[in-house]
């Protein structure tokens, strides 16, 4: 009852308009302006009309009191044509008026008496920069553009890079996407005023289905791009990152349409910087777009359809195939043939490894003219895409292999409904009401035989291994459905030089999680020999309570918002914008009540995270100064509420010890042999010596939350040029800490003097409680300029970054979370704060679009070029020098200078009074410790600190890349064109092999060394190079082998 009387409430909240939102929903634009007659004064009651060409759309308003008009709501794009009329002056009529996504046009009418004997007629120049409705950070991307610039896999990302803020990795396919120096996952993404988010949050890219390589919807029926980091409008929200809001075509009075194909294959591809040829694979697609009138001037309707496959080359092989070639130990053909020849299961083939990705998208829309005033809009987005992945934290190099069967497949759809209502009220009040319906299903297949995970390795705990084999752990038992349902509602009132805005924005969440780890059974060896033998060094089990052992976790929330605003225009060139927003979070599934944790940690596992109300202020200014409208002042100040992937909060649904459990071995005592029975795994049910983990929420833990401040100015400069210097700054307010509350401090290391801990209670091996910090903060400074000139546009820009952050939270697991997010260097429950790896220290941008037409031909140029400083790292050690139970998550110690011993990745021994380098019983000589003090020089550190390394000290080489686009258009026949269109990513390495070579630290963490003990004789601390080589300066860098290279598509288009 109370579900229904909160759904109620949101539904007559949108009906009467009177509340706000949590998230971004501008899907419109507006035009505003001044009417003035001759001598400048202010012309009250002059009726405005705006119609939009191309649909005969009609908007009108009355100027206030002070002469200005406001007409709020109107479609993007154009051209319009706006007419000024009133008793006793002769019409004003301004063409070629066009409105961008979330912008207003300003549009300024001078009247004069009626005794003038011609209309006055005249051609606008709206200009989005140099405007006094623009405030903080926000920049658009337009529909020649999207057009022009270059791109292969005709992706969003690849447009929004065009920001100075908006960063994409250039090491992979661009997807992942960071924006003002905040996590990837605090990013909003909208299509239409929806949100598109990825909203459980297991994809990188932040979308619907990106998990299984697809775009949230077709580049075909998007016309424009906006994007947001400070809009100072508290309808604008849902982000800490920065907000990507598109909206998508729709069909007009004329009929048109385009369809298109492309192809890709190695012949498109070069040899890079290692003169090497890149496996067999093929790209295809195709698709088209077709819009018109259903009615002239009444409705319209627009479909676009596209088609998407792809099949991506690793890379790596065992078999010497690929130019790059894993030489580890043990070998990849005698793995494969003990699993095939003892237990007759067929890892796979040790050669290269393709990647198939093939994805379908299907966008209709249909618009409506009603009633005078009233526009009706009804879209529906369909996508179905699926893809093969790597296994989760392991990647194939010259030291790591994983077999075919140990990658997953991710097929993912989403149906998306949107119904939006735009409506006139008299000339001065405006309505907007929005209804989306969103259903995302996705999972995860396996190829092969379903056989137990085996990784093979090293000493030192999973995911340390060399060889990974048998299902990929996280996948056996791996379902998400996601039913989102929105109301939105904005009134907008004008009143003199005021526009008021209250609103609401309401969401509804219903998940179900089926995701349980290692469903069937994970086993680490350190050796060859021991799986050959079937003694593992650690065992995991996980599975779900009860009589079905595959039961998902379900669970329901929403999110209501309310906010109010007004922007005042003043007559002194001032705009002002106030505004508050209220967000509350409703969780209406509790966790079981696990009461042995309760007793043993003091810690409830039904807790859910807070409901109270956040308050967030914002006020924002534009000062046009005075000098003819050349320069303008700008900022604001304000409170952004993001949130987190809801998957963080679902552990805490799934991972009570209740309904799910996930037990744990390192022990003898608990360790069972090796059974290659999947069905039949052990649960270690009454064994001792086992432990499970176990993820809570603090009560008080609220969602993602800046302050933050931007100060701008613009300023048209000489020959047209137009510059910008901005600073953004954010501090966090509340930001996501994970702390293991089942770990108590013993003590201090013998190492380094880092505290020691150990397990509270031998039944918990990890507790991890999901809380708050408020530490963090970015500082952005920015450098534009830009230019049209003609059929030119060009734009470049520079950005400076420092940014702080306790934790980088890249998984969307708690363990994994609190194990690799956070790192630090003293007490494991102090939120230390430290550079975050979404810090880009320095990036310079440039993008520029051309038309031009010779004769019947037209031809179009684009390119983009972005060079920037790599992303941080870290330097950790093997071991768990803490105690902590945790691996590979200790920051590296520096000893002093003499007080080390270094040995050779052979001596796997512990150090003894026989020697601190021993391989078995066996005494090895040690290295020479400048090996591991040259190391740290090579990076520029201190190498006799004797200081326990920062957390993302170093940063990654700096990455550079031009990427080209050209088509031509043939004569039209019977008024259509056929366009022939290529791109070119990474173009100068077509003339320079070692030009645009992508180079990067895998996972942004690096371990040269374990540590093995201190030596009994010496006391001195032992390091054991972690592997050959690894201390070999530069070995800390793989390179992207696809993207390292140029690649290039050739494509057909035919428009009419």
């Amino acid at each position: 009852m109370f579900v229904r009387r909160r759904l109620l409430f949101a539904v007559a909240c949108a009906l009467i308009a009177i509340a706000p939102a949590l998230v971004a929903q501008v899907t419109t634009s507006s035009i505003a302006g001044n009417v003035t007659a001759a001598d400048g004064s202010a012309l009250p009651g002059v009726t405005v009309e705006a119609v939009h060409v191309p649909t005969g759309t009609r908007y009108d308003t009355v100027s206030g009191s002070d002469g200005r008009y406001t007409i709020p709501n109107v479609r993007v794009g154009g051209p319009y044509t706006i007419t000024a009329s009133l008793e006793g002056f002769k019409a004003t009529t301004v063409n070629n008026v066009s409105a961008s996504l979330g912008n207003t046009a300003s549009v300024d009418l001078k009247m004069v008496l009626a005794a003038v004997t011609e209309a006055i007629t005249v051609t606008a120049a709206v200009d989005p920069i140099l405007n006094p409705d623009h405030t903080g950070s926000t920049s658009a991307v337009s529909t020649e553009q999207i057009q022009m610039l270059p791109t292969i896999n005709r992706q969003i990302q690849d447009f929004a890079r065009t920001n100075p803020y908006f960063t994409t990795s250039l090491t992979g396919d661009g997807t992942f996407m960071f924006v003002a120096g905040r996590n990837n996952r605090y990013n909003t993404i909208q299509i239409d005023g929806a949100v598109n988010n990825d909203l459980f949050g297991l994809s990188s890219s932040g979308t619907p289905g990106g998990g299984s390589g697809t775009q949230p919807v077709s580049l075909d029926a998007i016309q424009e791009i906006q994007l947001v980091v400070s809009p100072y409008d508290v309808r604008q929200s849902g982000f800490t990152g920065g907000g990507v809001n598109a909206v998508t075509r729709s069909g007009t009075n004329k009929w048109e349409g385009s369809v298109f194909g492309t192809k890709r294959d190695p012949s498109f591809v070069g040899k890079g910087p290692t003169n090497t040829k890149v496996g067999e694979f093929e790209q295809t697609q195709y698709g088209g777009r077709l819009g018109g009138p259903i009615m002239k001037d009444k409705v319209f309707f627009f479909f676009s359809g596209e088609s998407n496959k792809r099949n991506d080359p690793n890379g790596t092989s065992a078999d010497g195939s690929t130019g790059i070639v894993y030489t580890g130990t043990p070998s990849a053909a005698d793995v494969a043939n003990f699993l095939k020849t003892t237990y007759n299961y067929d890892p796979g083939s040790i050669g290269d490894l393709v990647f198939n990705t093939q994805s379908k998208l299907y966008f209709g829309r249909i618009d409506a003219n009603l009633a005078a005033g009233h526009n009706l809009t009804l879209r529906h987005n369909y996508i179905d895409g699926t893809n093969g992945n790597t296994p989760s934290s392991f990647t194939r190099s010259t030291t790591r292999f994983y077999f075919p069967n140990n990658i997953y497949l991710f097929p993912s759809k989403t149906h998306s409904t949107v119904a939006q209502l735009n409506s006139v009220f008299g000339s001065n009040m405006f309505n907007e009401g929005r209804v989306s319906v969103q259903k995302i299903r996705e999972h995860r297949e396996t190829p092969g035989d379903i056989f137990p995970t085996i990784e093979i390795g090293a000493s030192g705990g999973e995911r340390n291994g060399t060889i990974q084999a048998g299902i990929e752990r996280f996948s056996g038992a791996n379902v998400l459905n996601q039913d989102i349902t929105e109301i939105t509602d904005d009134f907008t009132y004008t009143t003199g030089g005021h526009n008021i805005v209250v609103g609401t924005h309401n969401e509804l969440f219903d998940f179900s999680n089926l995701f349980i780890q290692d469903f069937y059974g994970y086993y680490h060896f350190t050796t060859l020999a021991n799986l050959q033998a079937g003694n593992p060094d650690i065992y995991r089990i996980g599975f779900a309570t009860g009589s079905d052992p595959r039961r998902p976790t379900k669970f329901k929330a929403a999110q209501y918002s309310l906010y109010a605003s007004d922007q005042w225009h003043l007559n002194n060139g001032v705009t002002l914008t106030f505004g508050l927003r209220a967000d509350k979070p409703r969780f209406n599934t509790t966790p079981s009540l696990n009461p042995a944790v309760q007793t043993a940690l003091g810690f409830s596992t039904a807790e859910t995270p807070s409901e109270s109300v956040t308050w967030e202020p914002r006020v924002g200014f534009n000062w046009a100064i005075p000098g003819g409208g050349k320069q303008q002042l700008r900022g604001g100040v304000g409170v952004f509420q993001g949130r987190t992937p809801f998957v963080w909060i679902s552990n805490n649904y799934g991972n009570t010890g209740v309904e799910q459990i996930l037990r744990i071995c390192n022990a003898a005592s608990c360790l069972p042999k090796f059974n290659p029975n999947p069905e039949t795994q052990s649960r270690l049910e009454g064994v001792a010596g086992i432990a499970q983990d176990i993820a809570l929420s603090d009560p008080d833990f609220k969602f993602p939350r800046v302050l933050r401040t931007t100060l701008g100015y613009d300023r048209d400069l000489w020959y047209g040029i137009r510059g910008t210097v901005e600073v953004l700054y954010s501090k966090t307010q509340e930001d996501v800490f994970y702390q293991n509350v089942a770990k108590t401090r013993t003590g201090t290391s013998v190492l380094d003097g880092r505290p020691t801990y150990a397990n509270i209670n031998t039944g918990i091996a990890n507790a991890y409680l999901l809380t708050n910090t408020s530490k963090g903060n970015e500082l952005t400074e920015t450098l534009q300029i830009g230019k049209t000139l003609g059929n030119l546009e060009l734009n470049a820009n520079y950005m400076h970054q420092k940014a702080k952050s306790v934790g980088d939270w890249t998984s969307s697991t708690a363990g994994s979370n609190w194990q690799f997010g956070y790192v630090n260097k003293g007490d494991i429950y102090d939120d230390v704060l430290s550079t975050t790896q979404f810090e880009i220290r320095h990036r310079w941008n440039l993008s520029a679009t051309y038309n031009l037409q010779t004769g019947s031909f037209t031809h179009g140029f684009g390119l983009y070029y972005v060079a920037q400083a790599g992303q941080p790292y870290s330097l950790l050690m093997n071991g768990d020098p803490n105690r902590d139970g945790s691996q590979n998550n200790d920051l590296l110690y520096v000893p002093a200078a003499g007080n080390l011993i270094l040995c050779p990745s052979n001596a796997t021994a512990a150090p003894a009074a026989a020697g601190p380098c021993r391989a078995g019983t066996a005494t090895v000589t040690p290295l020479d410790v400048n090996v591991f003090y040259n190391f740290l020089k090579s990076v520029g550190l201190d190498p006799t600190s004797g200081k326990i390394l920062d957390r993302n000290v170093l940063h990654q080489p700096y990455t550079r890349r031009l990427d080209f686009h050209y088509q031509i258009g043939l004569p039209p026949v019977y008024g259509a064109r056929l366009l022939i269109e290529s791109d070119i990513l990474n173009v100068l390495n077509i003339f320079d092999k070692d030009s645009g070579v992508q180079r990067f630290v895998t996972n942004a963490t690096y371990f040269p060394i374990t540590y093995t003990g201190q030596d009994p004789t010496s006391g001195k601390p032992v390091y054991r190079e972690a592997a050959a080589g690894r201390l070999t300066p530069g070995t800390q860098f793989s390179t992207a082998n696809l993207f390292s290279r140029w690649q290039g598509r050739l494509g057909l288009r035919v428009s009419f």
